[in-house]
């Protein structure tokens, strides 16, 4: 099953509603946010981290990075991001270089950044590079209730 069509099944699963967004094939979350003419804090991307025997999938703006010591301290484990190979190992169905905005449709363990709340809306990284998900965040907050959430993310420093 390809990326798209596992994060639109959960979502169904849950009874969220939301809308395929395309736009210009793009390499990156800010490139993604700007071809689709959204403001990157719209934009929930995810980031894969991993310790022994332990993998965690932060969901993020995509104008923000995650503080891993925050992350290691608060679940008592090293962590670090994980390679590409292993994000394309776990995320099956994703287009190499694409993690889904909806890790938890493969069953990773996921934790959002309190910040996406400020959103009324949010786009969700499909596991492609030219197609976003676009859901009201009500819903996803209503989804992810039970889910781990904080702050562990902070503006991105662009090298």
């Amino acid at each position: 099953m390809n990326a798209i069509d596992r994060m639109t099944q959960y979502l169904t699963e849950h009874h969220v509603p939301f809308e395929l967004v395309s736009h210009r094939h793009t390499a990156t979350s800010r490139q993604a946010a700007v071809a689709a003419g959204i403001g990157s804090r719209r934009l929930v991307k995810a980031v894969l981290l991993e310790a022994p025997e332990c993998y965690l999938a932060a969901m993020i703006p995509a104008d923000e990075q995650v503080r891993l010591g925050k992350l290691s301290k608060d679940y008592g484990k090293p962590f670090r991001l994980a390679t590409e190979d292993t994000v394309r190992k776990l995320f099956d169905g994703c287009d190499p270089g694409a993690a889904p905005g909806l890790p938890i449709a493969w069953g990773v363990e996921t934790v959002w950044e309190d910040d996406l709340l400020a959103q009324p809306d949010l786009y969700l990284e499909a596991g492609d590079h030219e197609r976003l998900i676009h859901v009201q965040t009500q819903h996803l907050r209503e989804m992810l209730q039970d889910m781990t959430h904080c702050h562990f993310a902070q503006p991105h420093t662009w090298h």
